[in-house]
């Protein structure tokens, strides 16, 4: 009876000191994903709120499981796999096959940098594993300013956020398009594009296409906020029912002009 219960005891630690170790690495797993989803939202200008990130954060931790069940090297690899393209689409959004490739790509590249710099740490005894968190953000910010900085030079995204009038708010990624430089006549504002449909007071605004004169619906938002650029509020709003590859929404190049 005795050895049955010594036995049942140091089963209970068993179990105790391996949910402490499963709960600390699921907090440090969290934490790492959360960054690295925020860098790659920085990097590429992606428009979208905390809470998609957070859970993805979340959906990430289902792989943990391959840590403690004895999967085959095949399952394992295709459930990473199917765990990062949950955890892109979460985060993200699914907009077109290429911009999901480049959301791919990049998660996994900030991961591997990441990870790679870790592993070094890990393997030169430099630091140990739940002392990674207090370094992660410093990694995290050199490698986000490079190339923050090198994407500001060779892109024309932009984070674009629309004040309607009826206190809603429209979360956009904006292509700066040097086609569109529009402007309506009655309060010369600089007409910017969406492919959104809105309960908003529109007006016809006129515009040339290479062979005719056509009409846009626009409306006067509160404002405009484009990251990087700052508020606006010379800005019309044209609706159009197509679909631009990889953005929702077409910024006037005459922005660019006052801010140069």
């Amino acid at each position: 009876m005795n050895r049955h219960i010594i036995h049942i005891f140091f089963y209970i630690i068993f179990l105790v000191i391996n949910l402490i170790y499963i709960d600390e690495y699921i907090i440090i797993n969290f934490i790492i994903d959360y960054i690295i989803l925020k860098t790659v939202k920085t990097i590429l200008k992606i428009n979208v709120l905390n809470r998609r990130i957070i859970l993805a954060c979340i959906v990430s931790n289902i792989s943990i499981i391959t840590l403690f069940v004895n999967f085959n090297y095949l399952l394992s690899v295709l459930l990473k796999l199917l765990v990062g393209f949950l955890i892109i689409i979460i985060s993200f959004g699914y907009k077109d096959f290429k911009t999901f490739i480049i959301n791919f790509f990049y998660y996994h590249i900030v991961n591997f940098f990441l990870g790679g710099i870790l592993f070094y740490f890990k393997s030169e005894g430099v630091i140990k594993y739940k002392y990674y968190l207090l370094f992660v953000p410093i990694i995290m910010n050199i490698y986000k300013h490079f190339s923050y900085n090198l994407k500001n030079i060779i892109s024309f995204k932009y984070k674009v956020q629309i004040y309607l009038n009826n206190g809603k708010i429209l979360y956009l990624n904006g292509f700066m398009d040097s086609a569109n430089t529009l402007v309506e006549p009655y309060n010369n504002k600089k007409v910017i594009i969406i492919n959104k449909d809105v309960s908003e007071n529109c007006y016809l605004v006129p515009f040339k296409t290479i062979n005719d004169v056509s009409l846009i619906r626009c409306f006067t938002p509160k404002c405009v906020y484009i990251d990087g650029i700052g508020k606006r509020n010379d800005i019309s709003v044209g609706i159009v029912n197509r679909k631009f590859k990889g953005y929702d929404c077409l910024l006037n190049y005459k922005i660019l002009e006052d801010i140069w």
